[in-house]
């Protein structure tokens, strides 16, 4: 058997695969690349993203060059595999830095190496570069050049079927699942005065199924206001001042049904990206306990395109509630604030109460927190109780 072949065919498929998958989720590899290079508030530097770009760009490029010159009878052991070696120590020293650096530790997050193809925590990356630089050195101290060469095929029948497996990966089913309830769009978000949505402009947002409002009049006159409102003039209420997280969201433009967000009384909002499987579950899981009279209005700020969202609604067994879509990764990370999807807030009458995100939340705590305690879990689901009637809740909580 020929290791030093077999390195060089595994050696191929792993750099081709790391470099379709990046391409595949850009939007995710460059808001982690500026994450690194330019600290959590890289979403307010332009300057330094327009840079981090074209540094995410060369490196799959970089990337897919090497696995395809791995292949090649080119100056495979003075440069190509030394090359490839060099850069999986580079990889694997920054994932040590960061394994210890970050409160996430080696098992949890995705280092990014696949996209969001196939996530990879710190350790699981560690292990697949350590396999690789032995690959690399077993190159480097076996490969002859007078030896065999592989057929002219092989490059191109495994560029061809790396990058189809990686492009198959991406594809989703359309199935709809059922579910204990399926939900028809909340309407019960209250419709506030348009505010200034100026700083957002540069954003893709879907706005389904909004429907003029035929009694409104198209053009408002306005007329000044006296500092000292005589009985004649009505006296403007004072809006409640909001922290920033909510004067940002209430900035946005209008949900899926119309309505804007107001933050009187108690509101659920969900930031998804809809390829997370995470934020797939949590949403199911939401739909399916929808019926307990304890939860809030909810509504939903995705990243993903329009496919993605068809897809995430449909898992979720039809539910759909009043939403936005953002295919802008850079504007979505504004709205997470630097927190992991999914992020949850809930609100309760202009303020804040509680925030969950991909490191604080449980299914538990945030059915306790709204009054609705696990009641007792069965090979069939978990069954839950608040103040209503139990319910059948197929699924497990997405971190266990």
């Amino acid at each position: 058997m020929n290791w030093v072949k077999i390195s060089r065919v595994f050696l191929a498929i792993m750099f081709i695969f790391s470099a379709v998958s990046k391409m595949l989720s850009l939007p995710f590899f460059d808001g982690l690349v500026a994450e690194l290079l330019l600290g959590p508030d890289y979403y307010n530097q332009p300057d330094g993203l327009f840079y981090t770009q074209l540094l995410t760009r060369f490196l799959i490029a970089a990337e897919l060059v090497l696995g395809v010159a791995i292949l090649l009878e080119w100056k495979i052991k003075k440069i190509v595999a030394p090359a490839i070696l060099a850069v999986l120590i580079l990889f694997t020293a920054h994932l040590f830095y960061e394994g210890f650096r970050s409160p996430k530790g080696f098992i949890e997050g995705n280092c990014g190496c696949f996209g969001d193809i196939l996530p990879m925590n710190n350790l699981e990356s560690i292990l697949k570069n350590v396999v690789g630089m032995i690959a690399a050195f077993w190159v480097i101290r076996g490969y002859k050049q007078d030896e065999r060469p592989f057929p002219a095929w092989t490059t191109t029948v495994i560029l061809g079927v790396v990058t189809l497996a990686t492009l198959g990966a991406t594809v989703k089913s359309y199935q709809t699942e059922a579910t204990s309830e399926v939900i028809e769009n909340d309407t019960s978000l209250t419709v506030v005065q348009p505010t200034d949505s100026s700083q957002i402009s540069d954003t893709t947002v879907e706005m389904e199924d909004s429907q003029p409002d035929a009694t409104q009049s198209t053009h408002q006159t306005s007329e000044p206001v006296s500092s000292n409102p005589t009985p004649n003039q009505p006296v403007k209420p004072s809006q409640p001042k909001l922290d920033p997280t909510l004067k940002m969201l209430s900035a946005l433009p209008e949900l899926s049904d119309g309505s804007k967000l107001s933050f009187e009384g108690k509101k659920l909002v969900c930031m998804f990206s809809m390829t997370c499987g995470h934020c797939q579950e949590i949403y199911k899981t939401i739909c399916q306990a929808k019926s307990d009279p304890n939860w809030p209005s909810i509504a939903l700020i995705n990243f993903g395109k329009d496919f993605e969202q068809q897809y995430f609604f449909n898992q979720a067994g039809g539910c759909k509630h009043p939403h936005l879509r953002t295919e802008d990764y850079v504007q979505f990370n504004k709205w997470l604030e630097g927190e992991g999807f999914p992020r949850i807030l809930a609100i309760e009458n202009n303020k804040i109460v509680k925030s969950w995100d991909i490191d604080s939340y449980t299914e538990e705590g945030l059915f306790q927190f709204y009054g609705i305690t696990k009641k007792e879990e069965s090979s069939g689901g978990i069954k839950l109780q608040g103040s209503g009637e139990g319910l059948n809740l197929q699924g497990k909580n997405p971190w266990d």
